[in-house]
């Protein structure tokens, strides 16, 4: 009966039957109607006591909990919720992926309900490090920890910072604002990074910031002066592609020889991907380098996609 008022909607009608609170599929039943009603605060207070009883209904009840948390806006209750539950040995897939999901949307939500104070610290280190542990991050919310980072003592964090540059599979360019952000204070130890299948020692007390080294002014310098009074357009767009390059390749070095041949490809990949010709005799002669040599330097640009 009450399974049949559930499915129908009549929430209400179903939360005055289930009576028995030493029960706890009881228990889950009333904190699914009561979230299913809106009744958020209701809900959070019933959900409490609900996940000191279960058992079977655990995880289940758990969701729901978080749900009730997010909804009446106590976000730091339901992420020490799911930090809790996520570090835990051993979780089914299924809730393991649901609980990451939830962690993500309530850290956003977290985020925006902080929006327009730009000096606070939303994030915790330890919710920090929880985003830098996963897997599979938001794009947003990486990004957003990742500035957010820049105000935390780096160093409470380097176990996590140190196996995040060391692994493959995280992205490239967010590799590199954690190593601008070492840089800034100026932290005085040997790391690993890998990147696109290379892996180089790095240490934030000596290394320039991406935009101080010097490959970038002598690159630049060499779009300038063919792009200058040619097309000022596609000029600043190269530069612009010159800042993301060198970002995601960092801290791999570019030679003081190799500046003419990196400006030349970026004009080439640049002007191609903007639809314009580009003469390949006129792009060796204003760079002295041969197109089997940017054809190379292509491919590489071409990875980084």
């Amino acid at each position: 009966m009450i399974d049949e008022l559930m499915a129908a909607g009549q929430y209400a009608a179903a939360l005055e039957k289930l009576a028995d609170l030493s029960d706890e599929e009881v228990r889950l039943k009333r904190l699914i109607c009561l979230n299913s009603l809106g009744e958020f605060e209701k809900a959070k207070l019933e959900g409490k006591a609900a996940k000191a009883v279960a058992k079977e209904t655990y995880y289940d009840v758990v969701g729901q909990y978080i749900m009730s948390l997010k909804e009446c806006e106590d976000y730091e209750e339901a992420i020490n919720i799911l930090i809790e539950e996520l570090s835990m040995p051993y979780i089914p897939y299924e809730y393991e992926n649901a609980f990451n999901t939830a962690y993500d949307e309530i850290l956003l939500a977290k985020q925006d309900a902080a929006y327009g104070n730009e000096k606070k610290q939303i994030f915790s280190s330890e919710e920090i490090e929880v985003i830098l542990n996963k897997d599979d991050v938001n794009d947003d919310l990486l990004y957003m920890a990742l500035d957010q980072l820049q105000q935390l003592n780096v160093r409470i964090l380097m176990p996590s910072i140190r196996q995040y540059l060391e692994n493959p599979k995280k992205p490239p360019f967010a590799k590199t604002l954690i190593m601008e952000t070492l840089i800034e204070q100026q932290v005085d130890e040997e790391l690993e990074v890998s990147k696109f299948h290379d892996y180089y020692t790095f240490n934030p007390s000596y290394s320039p910031l991406v935009l101080e080294q010097m490959c970038y002014n002598g690159i630049g310098k060499e779009l300038v002066r063919v792009l200058e009074d040619e097309n000022a357009s596609l000029l600043n767009q190269c530069l612009d592609y010159l800042e993301y390059y060198l970002y995601v390749i960092y801290p791999k070095d570019i030679y003081e020889d190799e500046y003419s041949l990196v400006a030349a490809a970026l004009h080439y990949y640049v002007a191609t991907l903007q639809n314009i010709e580009v003469d390949e005799m006129d792009l060796e002669i204003a760079y002295n380098v041969s197109m089997s040599q940017v054809e190379n330097m292509l491919l590489a640009l071409k990875e980084i996609e």
